[in-house]
């Protein structure tokens, strides 16, 4: 769980250093903020990151567990320390109010509330939580700048086909959705083995069982195809990290 937890805050926090502007950036401020949060209030104060009901805390509960239990700094961060392999100190400071800052912006934008305001100093503050070494993950996914281009082309490439699908409105979409399964080659031993396995899946966009795969995946929602409804399309790049990132996920220990 810490393993994951500390890619998913690298690979999101990635992207957003990349590409602040990126479609969607605000969920993806929430991802890595919520992540990182959690894998270090785990190997601080393990427990604390739980609510009473058993469910991991909210971003904004961490920070205030962090808070709590930090140490508070004449600048208004909190210094968390712990003592590495040389029994020598290490440290990061925390820059809460700019986090609680950058959860406000991105919440308004998700809920409606307004447009959002994510800045510069919201994504260095989340940057700075990789110095923690329930953390650490950011230097390995930073050198591969391949990935990271593919996932930020992807993420637009999702906003392109959102803005699609509002145009061709929800009845026509309905429509489509209801005439792919019609739309897709059956599978023929002889005639096309390559089909077997390429059914329809779901559409990351648009909801609909309509995203078409060009062959067979080894994992779900990894496979180059495109949607029969909303025309999002995932690239040969797309498909290959989001497969490695399947397979990393699969092997990673259950920590």
């Amino acid at each position: 769980m810490q393993t994951n937890r500390a890619y998913q805050y690298a690979r999101c926090s990635a992207v957003l250093a990349a590409d602040p502007e990126v479609p969607g950036h605000e969920a993806t401020y929430d991802q890595a903020l919520s992540n990182g949060l959690a894998a270090i209030v785990a190997q601080q104060w393990p427990g604390q990151e739980l609510s009473s009901e058993g469910h991991v805390k909210s971003a904004r509960q961490l920070l205030k567990v962090i808070t709590k239990q930090a140490d508070a700094q004449p600048d208004g961060t909190y210094l968390i320390a712990w003592p590495d392999r040389h029994e020598n100190p290490e440290k990061i400071c925390v820059n809460t109010e700019v986090l609680c800052d950058g959860i406000n912006e991105t919440q308004a934008a998700r809920h409606g509330r307004g447009s959002g305001n994510l800045q510069r100093h919201h994504i260095d503050a989340l940057l700075a939580l990789d110095g923690h070494p329930a953390l650490g993950r950011m230097t390995e996914v930073h050198s591969d700048g391949q990935w990271i281009k593919a996932e930020v082309e992807d993420r637009y490439e999702q906003e392109r086909a959102e803005t699609y699908l509002a145009f061709i409105g929800d009845d026509e979409a309905a429509a489509r959705a209801e005439r792919a399964p019609g739309l897709t080659e059956p599978y023929h031993p002889k005639h096309n083995p390559d089909r077997e396995g390429t059914e329809l899946e779901e559409c990351r966009v648009c909801g609909y069982t309509s995203f078409r795969l060009g062959f067979p995946a080894d994992f779900p929602d990894t496979g180059i195809g495109a949607c029969l409804v909303c025309s999002y399309a995932r690239s040969s790049d797309v498909s290959y990290y989001l497969t490695l990132n399947a397979e990393i996920a699969y092997t990673l220990p259950t920590d």
